[in-house]
């Protein structure tokens, strides 16, 4: 393994492993999971909550499939479209979920705002990593 597929195995590893602690911390807290997306999204909430679980977890997993077999091109493919779901996801989760001008104070709004910048940079690995796998 040379050293720019390594940096690329961790890379993919490193995104994936926000999404599957998410799926993970959800399935296990899942009542508080469900009042989140009801708070924000009151229909169909249970829907969305399973959806959003199932898109972390096999995102992650196809994240995590790319990352260790990089050449095999089904798996890379895989995890390119998997990134591209899941910046899709996170783009419209972080308009949602991580509106710092709806915060109150200006404390608040600073730290929501580095939360949804944070996100935003989440979007920007994503795509990257959809663009190295579905190039190559």
């Amino acid at each position: 393994m040379t050293l720019p597929s390594s940096i690329q195995t961790l890379a993919l590893s490193l995104l994936a492993s926000v999404f599957a602690w998410s799926a993970a911390d959800k399935l296990l807290h899942w009542q508080e999971g469900l009042a989140e997306v009801s708070e924000q999204l009151p229909f169909f909430p249970l829907l969305l909550l399973c959806g959003t679980v199932l898109l972390q977890g096999s995102g992650s997993i196809g994240l995590l499939a790319a990352a260790f077999f990089p050449d095999n091109p089904t798996l890379r493919h895989l995890g390119g479209w998997a990134a591209l779901a899941l910046a899709g996801f996170t783009g419209m989760a972080t308009l949602l979920f991580h509106a710092f001008w709806r915060e109150k104070t200006a404390k608040d709004v600073r730290r929501m705002l580095t939360v949804f910048l944070e996100h935003v940079a989440l979007v920007g690995g994503l795509l990257l990593a959809a663009t190295v796998l579905l190039t190559a």
